[in-house]
């Protein structure tokens, strides 16, 4: 008989977060208790309805909306104990609050109920030293792991039986009468919407920066709740140099939780601090994002983040916005537990069509763009290219000319800068197999996605090597991140500061040195397990790729390293090199040869030898946890990551 502590853990609310509470999850399991995930999206009652079944209950919520989905909790924790006496410890992590001090916030849930509450992310160690101590102050026992507590379920069945060609006007027109009654706004839109100016819209700005051979463009991150706010800070960031105007939708709109974002809204002007993490388009409709689009003139993006975006895109089009981003799998398996990498493809064929008919109406091209960064931690270059190929050929199925493909840096810089060439090239090289020519295709480098460094001179050095890799790799655009990254969320007076840092950094380009032999390997293996993956997913499609990609994620062929999302195989586990370049730890059902294979093992099996480690968990815990923790010699990492 096993006896063990059983603990349950999971993200609350709109959080699509998952890489924290995987990580958790595997290092409690090395530590000797019984544990249960259940991913991201919950909601609260999810949790009292496991907790009978566990001692340790720990909620994660990562972007800042704690406060959406825990309002009731003191409440249903009464009710709760009134059914079971049993002793619990519960705790409540991650970043909590997007405007509030970390001691109101910790007492706060404190008082609520929760044991302990860590509104920022600290080590692996500490939360373990702090549940290892509670559990006997609480006078926990272990209890005996029954077959039933330890059963696996399988994942589900994709059905690859999809519309594998371009939806006619007819039957787009069918599903937006459905789309458009989701919320009030949608009452607004039109049948052509406001005309936007050819001469302002992204895929002009790309292009012209491109056949140009320009520095990139720079793009920093907004988004809050309040829309005059929001026009203020592009304003600013407009004048700092900034070369594209774009909003996040915040987290409840991008789940569809509409009611939430208008809460949020309603609590953000409350309390005269944005209570979401980014714009909520769907609340303000179509006339006030017109308002927005025109605020600057710059070009205009709007940036999601979930499998369904169909209602949004509307708003956002109708309004004139001239470029939209994601994918049926970048903003599917990475952002979502639930939804089918199939049903998500039913809604971005929505999408592309749309746009596509805006091009129709408006003789503009509507720029897609899609999200390279996947879970953003340790990705491994050919897996972002391989889903970047497949989501530009979906696209221009549905008539889409401007293509633009992204990937989130890793911090080797040979390895950034070969993953930027072969991802256009690849990309390129695809869709003229496929006969879509005449689709123009631009890059898009996004500033490290991963936990930030604490220490700010660290976060500003990041920021300019980053600015330099991008530029010595050709990348079309920039998304900007700032120095306060691991501090706070990041004020206009930040992001301008970062967008300046970047102009200069490309001005020091040419200074730099590329390794050109290194390059050529890291080139060489990119084109050869890109090959490889598209090869297989092409014979499962007989020849139509959609068909063979989602039945290669079914198997796990295409398989992303964190994701919360049931279709996903997680079979695939990245680790990085003594030089800091992310290489295949675990296979999974990857379709690579014992060359590639060979490669990357040889690569880890030296890392392991020099930090003397043979722990996977440790490996992993460590590659999280380097960066922020400023535990690193400089960036990029190349020749210095892993030292004796």
């Amino acid at each position: 008989m096993q006896y063990k502590y059983r603990l349950l853990i999971g993200g609350i609310g709109d959080d699509a977060h998952s890489v924290g509470i995987r990580l958790l999850e595997l290092g409690f399991i090395e530590a000797g208790f019984h544990v249960k995930s259940i991913g991201i999206r919950n909601s609260i009652d999810t949790f009292f309805e496991h907790a009978k079944n566990f001692d340790v209950v720990m909620i994660s919520n990562k972007n800042g909306h704690a406060e959406l989905y825990l309002q009731d909790f003191a409440a249903k924790l009464v009710a709760f104990k009134l059914t079971d006496d049993t002793p619990k410890t519960w705790y409540l992590g991650g970043s909590l609050s997007v405007s509030e001090s970390d001691f109101h916030i910790k007492k706060k849930y404190i008082e609520m109920g929760f044991t302990n509450v860590y509104p920022r992310p600290i080590s692996f160690a500490d939360v373990l030293f702090d549940i290892n101590r509670d559990v006997h102050r609480y006078n926990l026992s272990k209890k005996e792991i029954s077959a039933k507590l330890s059963e696996v379920t399988g994942a589900p069945k994709i059905d690859c039986n999809i519309l594998n060609r371009k939806l006619s006007r007819e039957e787009l027109q069918v599903q937006r009468q459905e789309v458009l009654r989701e919320w009030p706004t949608g009452k607004d839109v039109t049948d052509t919407g406001y005309k936007a100016d050819k001469f302002k819209s992204l895929d002009y700005a790309l292009w012209q920066n491109k056949t140009n051979k320009r520095s990139p463009l720079f793009q920093p991150r907004t988004g809050v709740a309040d829309i005059s706010q929001q026009i203020s800070k592009l304003k600013f960031l407009e004048q700092e140099g900034s070369d594209v105007s774009s909003v996040q939708l915040d987290a409840a709109s991008r789940s569809g939780m509409y009611d939430k974002a208008q809460l949020g809204k309603e609590l953000s002007i409350e309390h005269k601090a944005s209570q979401l993490n980014g714009f909520p388009i769907p609340i303000y409709g179509v006339k006030e994002v017109n308002r927005l689009v025109n605020s600057t003139n710059n070009p205009f993006q709007l940036r999601g983040g979930g499998p369904d975006h169909r209602f949004t895109y509307e708003i956002a089009l109708n309004a004139g916005i001239t470029a939209v981003e994601g994918g049926f799998i970048c903003y599917c398996i990475p952002y979502d537990k639930l939804t089918s990498p199939a049903t998500s493809l039913k809604y971005w064929q929505y999408i592309d069509r749309l746009c596509a008919l805006y091009e129709e109406n408006h003789n503009i091209h509507i720029n897609r763009e899609y999200f390279g960064v996947l879970t953003a931690t340790l990705i491994e270059p050919s897996l972002a290219i391989v889903i970047n190929i497949v989501q530009a050929l979906a696209s221009a199925q549905q008539g889409i000319k401007s293509i633009s493909v992204g990937y989130a840096e890793q911090g080797n810089r040979t390895q950034d800068i070969a993953a930027i060439l072969m991802l256009e090239e690849m990309v390129n090289q695809y869709l003229h197999k496929a006969k879509y020519f005449g689709r123009k295709v631009t890059t898009v480098y996004h500033q490290f996605m991963a936990a930030f460094p604490s220490e700010y001179e660290k976060a500003e050095e990041l920021i300019r090597q980053s600015t330099i890799t991008a530029t010595l790799a050709g990348a079309t655009k920039v998304m900007v991140k700032t120095a306060v990254e691991a501090i706070k969320i990041p004020d206009r007076f930040d992001n301008g500061k970062a967008v300046k840092i970047c102009k200069r950094a490309t001005l020091e380009a040419n200074l730099s040195h590329i390794n050109h032999a290194q390059l050529a390997i890291e080139k060489n293996l990119i084109r050869k397990e890109v090959t490889q993956i598209m090869n297989v997913v092409e014979e499962l499609g007989n020849g139509e790729i959609l068909v063979g990609a989602l039945k290669a994620i079914e198997q796990g062929i295409i398989d992303v390293p964190w994701s919360p999302n049931i279709y996903n195989k997680n079979k695939v586990i990245n680790v990085r090199d003594v030089n800091g370049a992310v290489r295949f730890y675990e296979f999974g059902n990857m379709p690579f040869s014992s060359e590639i294979k060979e490669f990357h093992s040889d690569h880890i099996m030296v890392r392991k030898n020099m930090e003397r480690d043979p722990s996977i968990f440790s490996l992993l815990e460590k590659d999280l946890s380097r960066i922020w923790k400023n535990d690193y010699k400089h960036w990029p990492l190349d020749g210095l990551y892993v030292t004796n």
